[in-house]
């Protein structure tokens, strides 16, 4: 027996010896007809040696997708991945389970791409290739903490190690997936993501060759109206155009005498239909907003950014859009948004300075545009709507001075008090006959002078002879620039702070101010036909200075330079009332011709035959051409 096995033996050590000497010699197979996988060898390589597997051709990117995966700004909010590595235990991952995410799956072989994860400085792969880690664990606050964690103050690797020998270790903690980022009503899960329009919205840098092809589209040589046209489409091209910023830039555009059709393709275009295009070619072929050729002649249109800006947003904005501060921000942050592209992009450096005047212009908007909506609501205030009603002015249709007169008005009893709502500046039962009365007797008390003083205490106690003591002189409809607010004297304070003291189970008026303003031409299209020396002397005003009494509320909202356009009441003993106040403007009010387009309609075109009857004589023609033929 031992001399077969010693036989048996020799064949085999020379093979063996044979192989190692001739790399080109094939493996020994072993007598149950399989090779030993020692001698198993790749394709191409020496037999019976075994070659590592090489990097995946795409090794950068697969490193660079499974370090996101891992990193602090995905790994702190992401449910499934934080429950498989238990956000700071860094607990193991297995490999195939990251093969399976959506980005993952076409990385194929598994050992290639483990061999491209372990060049990662970042990940840590074990040695049987099976599963990753980060080599530093996360340390910022990940959604597995609770309220009351403080490991963001302080981290010790060291702590973690001793508890995680005495704790054992915890099965995969089941994160709830329903956890998401709340939607605002009204709005989309797109219309959260960034359009462009953020404040503080800066555009990344661009390339040398897109440096140069702007250079070419923006050529100072090039006409305007071509250059702002290419601008105005690739400007809208980088940003996210939602409903609420297409409207209020597609109005903008109109009232610059921009128009919005599409004037050359309305459907797609294949990249390779594109290709003998430039970028500007392309800009104006697929534009909806495009400049008509006429708007380039001098003497019909101007380039007037800052003009555009001031007729938008102080004339036709307040008309047809909303007064709420949200959507006047949201407004001038889309003019802002467009002025700033055209600066950076150096589309027009001879209009620049206009520009920034025109970006400057929306900054005063969202100042002035909520005092404006918010004055207007408030005047001409108790005082000058009840003088205008009892001395026969605007508000006297509004509320009667001999409507219900109440005889408990001089009952001092609080149980004598008027039912309706609370006493106060903005209820009813301001306006009621007696209330009136005594809001403008008081106003007079504490700003009039000895001459209306004395013209109160001897006629105008009553209501039916207060007209008598304070005749109207006349009543005209002007514009106003407000110079100068006063507050209420600390002596005017005094005495409504009195009244309202003993008179409030009655009524509550506010302490009167000073309005000083002075007069400003109203621009309007009236004379605009007259010769230009005419419309000169038309619309310069004539200096005068007017001086109301308003409440403090509104006299705090108003600003220099505010324009008003108000009908006035000038009573005797020098007492100026507000008597209706039609419009409240910002002080950069402009009124331009380019409104009265907005409405306007292109001419459709007049046919005087249908197209049956066009037809049939075109046969006819036809008909009789052949018979001249013939002939």
């Amino acid at each position: 027996m031992n001399n077969t096995t010693a036989q048996s033996t020799l064949p085999e050590l020379a093979n063996s010896a044979t192989t190692d000497q001739n790399p080109s010699a094939q493996p020994v197979m072993a007598s149950n007809g399989i090779i030993p996988f020692e001698q198993m060898a790749r394709p191409g390589a020496p037999h019976g040696k075994i070659e590592p597997p090489s990097e995946h051709p795409e090794g950068e990117e697969i490193r660079r997708q499974v370090e996101f995966y891992f990193s602090d700004g995905n790994l702190a909010t992401d449910n499934h991945l934080l429950g498989l590595c238990g956000g700071r235990e860094n607990l193991p991952v297995s490999i195939s389970q990251i093969l399976g995410f959506k980005k993952m799956r076409r990385f194929r072989p598994k050992t290639r791409v483990v061999e491209s994860l372990r060049k990662s400085d970042f990940l840590e792969v074990d040695e049987t290739g099976k599963t990753i880690k980060r080599k530093i664990p996360i340390r910022i606050p990940t959604l597995l903490d609770d309220d009351d964690d403080n490991s963001e103050l302080a981290y010790d690797p060291a702590s973690v190690q001793e508890e995680r020998k005495v704790t054992p270790r915890r099965a995969k903690q089941v994160v709830p997936t329903t956890l998401r980022k709340e939607i605002p009503p009204g709005m989309t899960k797109n219309m959260i993501k960034p359009s462009g329009f953020e404040e503080g919205y800066v555009e990344g840098p661009i390339t040398p060759d897109q440096y140069e092809e702007e250079k070419h589209m923006y050529d100072p040589d090039i006409s305007f109206v071509e250059r702002i046209e290419v601008a105005i489409q690739r400007f809208k091209a980088k940003r996210k155009m939602h409903q609420m910023y297409v409207e209020i830039f597609s109005k903008f555009m109109r009232f610059g005498g921009v128009d919005g059709q599409q004037r050359q393709f309305t459907g797609r275009l294949a990249k390779t239909e594109l290709e003998e295009y430039d970028a500007s070619e392309i800009a104006r072929m697929m534009a909806t907003h495009h400049v008509p050729w006429d708007r380039a002649d001098p003497k019909r249109w101007a380039v007037d950014f800052e003009g555009i800006a001031k007729g938008f947003l102080s004339s036709y904005y307040p008309q047809y859009f909303s007064p709420e501060t949200r959507q006047i921000n949201r407004t001038t942050q889309v003019l802002r948004s467009f002025y700033n592209y055209i600066l950076l992009h150096n589309v027009c450096p001879e209009y620049n300075d206009d520009i920034l005047a025109a970006r400057r212009i929306c900054d005063l908007a969202d100042k002035e545009l909520p005092a404006v909506y918010a004055v207007g609501g408030l005047l001409p205030g108790t005082f000058n709507t009840s003088a205008s009603a009892l001395l026969g002015g605007y508000w006297a249709q509004i509320h009667p001075p001999n409507q219900n007169p109440d005889d408990s008005w001089d009952d001092v009893n609080r149980e004598s008090s008027w039912t309706g709502e609370a006493p106060d500046a903005s209820s009813k039962q301001t306006y009621r006959p007696e209330a009136m009365l005594a809001a403008f007797k008081i106003g007079v008390l504490a700003c009039g002078g000895e001459a209306a003083y004395t013209a109160l205490a001897s006629d105008g106690q009553d209501i039916s002879t207060i007209k008598d003591a304070f005749p109207v002189l006349a009543s005209e409809t002007v514009g106003l620039s407000v110079v100068n607010t006063e507050p209420p004297s600390d002596e005017t304070r005094a005495l409504y702070a009195a009244h309202n003291k003993k008179w409030s189970h009655k009524l509550q008026i506010e302490p009167l101010g000073k309005l000083i303003c002075e007069a400003w031409a109203v621009p309007d299209l009236e004379e605009w036909d007259l010769p230009p020396k005419l419309l000169a002397a038309k619309t310069k005003a004539v200096p005068r200075r007017f001086e109301f009494w308003i409440e403090e509320k509104a006299l705090t909202l108003c600003f220099v330079n505010m324009k008003i356009r108000a009908t006035v009441m000038r009573l005797e003993h020098g007492i100026e009332v507000l008597d209706e106040v039609k419009l409240v403007h910002c002080s950069f009010y402009e009124f331009l011709l380019n409104e009265l387009q907005m409405q306007a309609k292109a001419p459709k075109e007049v046919r005087f035959l249908k197209h049956r009857d066009l037809k049939a004589i075109e046969e006819q023609q036809a008909e009789e051409d052949m018979a001249v033929a013939e002939v």
